[in-house]
C-alpha cells in the first residue's frame, strides 16, 4: 500500500513539473547561472552556449541574458561541439 502511494506521489510530482515548465514565460530573460541551476548543465557548457553565435544572447546587458524561447529553440538542435572535451 505504501509503495503504491509513493508511486502515485511521484507521478503527481512529474505532472506538476511538466505543468510548471509549460507555464513558463517564453520571454523571461535567463542568465548563465540560472540556466546552469535550472537545466542542470555544467557552468562551462552554458558559457560555451553563450559564446555560440547560433544562440541569440543579449550581450549589452550585464550579466549576459537569453530568452527562454531562444534557449529552448537552441537546445532543440543537436550541438556536438558542446560535448567535446578540449
Amino acid at each position: 500500500m505504501e509503495e503504491k502511494l509513493l508511486q502515485e506521489q511521484q507521478r503527481t510530482n512529474e505532472l506538476l513539473e511538466k505543468l510548471i515548465i509549460q507555464n513558463q514565460d517564453p520571454y523571461e530573460l535567463l542568465t548563465i547561472e540560472q540556466i546552469h541551476k535550472e537545466k542542470n548543465i555544467g557552468i562551462n557548457t552554458v558559457r560555451k552556449m553563450f559564446n555560440d553565435p547560433a544562440l541569440a544572447v543579449q550581450k549589452y546587458t550585464t550579466p549576459f541574458k537569453v530568452t527562454r524561447k531562444a534557449l529552448n529553440e537552441y537546445m532543440s538542435i543537436k550541438h556536438d561541439y558542446l560535448s567535446e572535451r578540449e
